[in-house]
């Protein structure tokens, strides 16, 4: 990587494919400890990378050029902080905080399935689903799921199931921070997360020991040995993806988690469900209720993606995102007298990345704390919120005075709270095996938006040069007519799920609504009063505004 790289339109851009969590409450990385796993879980935008390895879609065509990718969501979404300097220390407006659990409730029968006490905050069951819906011959898969039971039970309306985004996002600390609802939602609906095909213990993939450390090389080599190095960290983390998942490993994609949500609703004995899905979980959701609508009560789309695009237009997207994200960071940042960061920021920034590119900053025992790739994760974790940007801010200003523990602590808690196995396996899934050709073709249109930061973007695709043949998320309109009716959130100032996003597919769903929140941050629940009580309205009345609505 040329250590005086710059970056298209000077801004560092982070294409980081659908992923996400719920933004509602979570935790600053920088007061965690290196490694400290994030609180609840919207993006993403995830390494292999599939704009959306997440692209939803539903029609016969399938999509052929490869999806964007850099990496994975971080599994939560911070606090707000209350200046650029700092400390994170409340929670987010918009979502009312409640206590986690499950209403003192050890056990709750729904359909066939028994949810008991598993010493989390919520309670367990499983679920035997075919592991190919397509042949009843092909054995079963295992679902790990959870339930937060509906706390008034005598006005319970039924069953809200609820996916944090990804691919790859976990029920786990999503459940645990109730999956970022409000306290109506909670005491009207039996919550039921899981944990789908090839996340935690879901189809397991035993790979992201690999994945982690293919994302920590540098995207960008320029060199025959750093070529190498990345080359080889891309195909051990997919051979030991595909040795983890075995057989399964073509039976990991979207389309039969979609198949496996309508086994859950039956399972759960429930004629209709309603469904809140973020991001990724969003296209999960689409997808449903294009294929399953008449099973469906209420859907919200938080953050949805736009089926149409081709993958390497969706990645162009996300990028012009994240562009614009960053480039509102660093003017605040310059117009900010309080920042920490010296001189201009972004100069500062790009300044770190040449710095860190010859020498990296190291800890005590001499291991690597910030490179390029960590400096680039940190930035990309910031991108997903305000409310970190300060932590951002003093993290590059203490780096710049050679101390890279907090910008380390911002890179590890994207990777730790999010699961880059997951991401690339479900990604690779679902694009099928890449060409060199393909990457090629994405890193020319990316570095067009982006510079080299969209170059590097493409690079997290590369294990799914060695991925077996899979069928490919097709791609194309949907309308789904049978759905009653959508509620459609879509935030203007969205990095990794553009707003003209959701406008496309709420014009396109043949009953779809638009909510637009006029914000900052990944996704629109949990931020604004005005759109959890549009949202929470239509889930527990059916009630939606009359046309399209928008919140500040």
């Amino acid at each position: 990587m040329n250590p005086h790289r710059r970056f298209g339109t000077g801004l560092a851009g982070c294409l980081i494919t659908v992923a996400l969590l719920v933004s509602a409450c979570g935790n600053d990385p920088t007061t965690q400890g290196s490694g400290s796993a994030p609180g609840p879980s919207p993006s993403a935008q995830t390494p292999a990378q599939p704009t959306t390895s997440p692209q939803p879609t539903t029609s016969p065509e399938p999509a052929t050029s490869p999806q964007p990718t850099t990496s994975p969501e971080p599994a939560t979404s911070p606090q707000p902080a209350t200046g650029p300097s700092e400390p994170i220390t409340s929670s987010e407006p918009g979502v009312e905080p409640s206590q986690p659990g499950t209403g003192g409730q050890e056990q709750v029968e729904s359909g066939s399935l028994r949810f008991q006490d598993c010493g989390e905050m919520y309670l367990c069951a499983s679920l035997e689903v075919p592991a190919d819906h397509r042949n009843p011959d092909a054995g079963t898969v295992t679902l790990e799921l959870g339930m937060l039971p509906a706390r008034d039970r005598e006005q319970r309306i039924g069953v809200l199931l609820v996916n944090p985004g990804g691919p790859g996002g976990d029920m786990n600390s999503f459940l645990d921070y109730n999956a970022g609802l409000s306290r109506r939602l909670l005491e009207r609906f039996d919550v039921v997360g899981w944990n789908p095909r090839g996340v935690m213990g879901s189809v397991p993939h035993g790979c992201s020991d690999e994945t982690n450390r293919f994302m920590l090389v540098d995207p960008l080599p320029d060199s025959p040995q750093e070529q190498s190095a990345l080359d080889e960290a891309a195909r051990t983390a997919a051979e030991a993806c595909l040795e983890g998942l075995g057989k399964y490993a073509g039976l990991i994609g979207t389309t039969h988690t979609v198949a496996d949500m309508d086994s859950i609703r039956q399972a759960l004995g429930e004629e209709t469900i309603s469904y809140f899905g973020f991001s990724y979980g969003a296209q999960l959701g689409l997808l449903y209720a294009d294929r399953y609508g008449t099973n469906l009560r209420a859907i919200v789309l938080d953050g949805p993606t736009d089926p149409t695009l081709e993958p390497i237009e969706m990645g162009v997207g996300q990028l012009r995102g994240f562009a614009r994200v960053i480039a509102d960071l660093f003017d605040t940042c310059r117009r900010d007298s309080d920042c920490p960061v010296p001189g201009d920021p972004e100069t500062a920034y790009e300044n770190l990345m040449a710095q860190v590119e010859v020498t990296p900053l190291r800890d005590s025992n001499g291991d690597v704390l910030v490179g390029p790739a960590e400096v680039e994760l940190a930035l990309t974790t910031a991108a997903y919120d305000p409310y970190l940007w300060s932590s951002f801010y003093r993290g590059l200003a203490s780096a710049l005075r050679g101390d890279g523990e907090m910008l380390n602590d911002m890179a590890m808690w994207y990777l730790e709270g999010s699961d880059s196995g997951s991401f690339v396996s479900i990604g690779c899934a679902d694009s099928g095996p890449l060409t060199r050709d393909d990457l090629q073709d994405a890193m020319v249109r990316f570095g067009e938006v982006a510079g080299d930061f969209g170059r590097s973007a493409i690079q997290s695709a590369l294990p799914c040069l060695h991925w077996p043949e899979t069928d490919p998320l097709p791609g194309g309109p949907i309308r789904a007519p049978d759905t009653p009716s959508v509620l459609v959130l879509g935030n203007r100032g969205d990095n990794a799920t553009p707003y003209e996003w959701a406008a496309a597919v709420a014009e396109m769903l043949e009953h779809g609504t638009l909510l637009t929140y006029n914000g900052k941050g990944h996704l629109s629940y949990g931020r604004s009063r005005c759109v959890d009580e549009v949202v929470d309205d239509y889930l527990i009345d059916l009630v939606l505004p009359t046309g399209n609505q928008e919140c500040d």
